[in-house]
């Protein structure tokens, strides 16, 4: 999903929070856009292997940084 499709499925409604900028986000939504893109998504292997590496990529940028976190704690 480019920054175009972005704009228009969300509303920001406050400040990003958490480390990675991507959580706690108060936002707003068009349902029927944002069911349109996941059937698209859905519908074709390509784009959802796109979206699932994304998101992978993401979960482990996270996992690495409370990892730094909770080691920082420790020493």
């Amino acid at each position: 999903m480019d920054s175009n499709q972005q704009k228009t499925f969300f509303t920001f409604d406050g400040d990003i929070g958490g480390t990675g900028g991507y959580a706690g986000v108060s936002v707003t939504s068009d349902a029927t856009k944002v069911a349109k893109t996941a059937s698209k998504y859905l519908n074709d292997s390509l784009l959802l292997n796109q979206l699932t590496e994304q998101v992978y990529k993401l979960l482990l940028e996270d996992l690495r940084s409370q990892r730094e976190r909770l080691g920082n704690y420790n020493s």
